[in-house]
């Protein structure tokens, strides 16, 4: 969750944080569809993403070429810059693309299992002989991630502030930590009285839920899991972002969320192709939905996010 913010502000700074003006949408059917996707250094993903490739010619019957980037950073860039029309994003990348033209659209996005395919940033604290509250917690020690951390910083951060909560001036101070599991060790031993760390919510909460740092906790068999308590949720946020250019036409991207639902059942190799990690299967989404990483890119909540 952390890694995908420091090639975003690269971006931003490149293209000066320009915000274009949303375009319109576009009723003429393009001849084909150019198709981006982060490979990173795997060598083998023309390969191994052509069955997803050609899944999406079915789905639109036109032509799909393939463009393979470096990065997530390269992707925004090129989504932006009108290079591709259709890219899987994180979050994040998605929130900074938005930023920077307003010209991006999320159709869907996936999920690890079949719940819900959302996640939540949270707040830990120790469990109380009454639940512990926010109030409770002023002026005490918060454990958080590095400036770039998305879960574990900048995400709950920007959405404390926006339910009137300044991290800054709530907690006597912020300590950055390794990561989420290291902070809640420190919450336990007593070097804070809070932690950031992020969690799917969604199965059973005695073995952390599905997935998160409750749950690697847990997992992990380290003591004091059933000391821990969830304090402050952040509002859900999907796991991926199946974005296309908003200047397609709507016909098109009906066209494109209806084949994506349908993939999993259809076709799950081309599925998998194209999301390994998350393989519950593709859900609708609308650019509401990423509300609360895109919070993190706005001048409103640029103060309780800078490091002093």
């Amino acid at each position: 969750m952390t890694r995908f913010v420091k090639f975003v502000a690269v971006i931003l700074c490149t293209l000066g944080w320009t915000v274009v003006a949303q375009p319109g949408t576009s009723e003429e059917m393009p001849d084909r569809l150019r198709l981006g996707v982060v490979v990173a250094a795997d060598e083998t993903a023309r390969e191994r993403v052509e069955p997803f490739r050609l899944a999406m010619e079915d789905i639109v019957d036109l032509p799909v070429d393939l463009f393979l980037l470096d990065t997530l950073g390269d992707a925004i860039e090129s989504i932006v810059q009108g290079k591709i029309d259709y890219v899987r994003l994180s979050p994040s990348a998605y929130a900074a693309a938005h930023r920077i033209c307003a010209c991006v659209e999320p159709l869907v996005t996936a999920g690890p299992d079949d719940f819900p395919a959302r996640f939540y940033a949270i707040l830990v604290s120790r469990r109380g002989t009454q639940n512990t509250s926010l109030e409770d917690l002023r002026g005490t020690r918060l454990a958080v991630g590095n400036k770039h951390a998305v879960a574990a910083y900048r995400v709950p951060l920007a959405n404390l502030a926006a339910d009137g909560v300044n991290a800054r001036a709530h907690f006597q101070t912020l300590v950055e930590v390794q990561n989420p599991v290291e902070g809640l060790r420190a919450l336990l031993d007593g070097r804070v009285q809070a932690s950031l760390a992020w969690s799917s919510l969604a199965g059973e909460a005695k073995n952390g839920f599905t997935a998160g740092t409750l749950n690697d906790y847990y997992v992990s068999g380290a003591k004091g899991f059933n000391d821990l308590e969830i304090v402050w949720r952040s509002p859900p946020i999907p796991y991926s972002a199946h974005a296309v250019a908003m200047k397609l036409p709507d016909a098109l991207k009906r066209r494109l969320r209806a084949g994506l639902m349908d993939l999993r059942r259809e076709a799950p190799d081309a599925y998998l192709a194209i999301e390994p990690d998350l393989p519950g299967g593709f859900e609708p989404v609308v650019h509401a939905d990423y509300r609360p990483v895109l919070r993190t890119y706005e001048d409103e909540y640029a103060k309780v996010l800078a490091r002093e």
